[in-house]
C-alpha cells in the first residue's frame, strides 16, 4: 500500500468511528400552525379544537426553540472540536516540515478581537 493511499485510509477510518462525525444534529421541525375559521360560525363550532390547537401550538413552538437551540450548542461543539483537530494537524505538519504542503497557509485562530 503506498503511503498516500495508507494515509487516506487512515483519515477515512478516524472518520467512520470518529463520535463526532457518528453524532447527527436533530431534525427540528416547525410545528404546523393552528386553523383560525374564517367564518363566525365555524369559531362558534370549532372553539374548543381551535383553541386547544393554539395551546397544543404554543407547546410545541416551545420545543421546537429548544431543539433548534440544542442543535446549535452541538454544532458550536463539533466545530471546536474540528478546529482543535485541524491545529494539532497542522502543528503535527509543521514539525514534519510539510507547512508548505498545506495548500494555503494556516492562520491562528481568531479571537474574536478580544485583547
Amino acid at each position: 500500500m503506498t503511503p498516500h493511499r495508507f494515509i487516506t485510509a487512515a483519515l477515512l477510518t478516524v472518520l467512520l468511528i470518529s463520535p463526532a462525525a457518528k453524532a447527527q444534529a436533530p431534525v427540528c421541525v416547525p410545528p404546523e400552525e393552528p386553523w383560525v375559521p374564517e367564518r363566525d360560525a365555524d369559531i362558534e363550532a370549532y372553539v374548543d379544537l381551535v383553541a386547544a390547537d393554539f395551546e397544543r401550538y404554543f407547546s410545541a413552538l416551545t420545543q421546537h426553540f429548544q431543539c433548534l437551540d440544542q442543535a446549535w450548542q452541538d454544532s458550536l461543539a463539533g466545530a471546536r472540536a474540528v478546529s482543535a483537530a485541524r491545529e494539532t494537524f497542522v502543528q503535527r505538519a509543521t514539525a514534519l516540515g510539510l507547512r508548505a504542503r498545506l495548500g494555503v497557509d494556516p492562520q491562528p485562530p481568531s479571537d474574536g478581537g478580544r485583547k
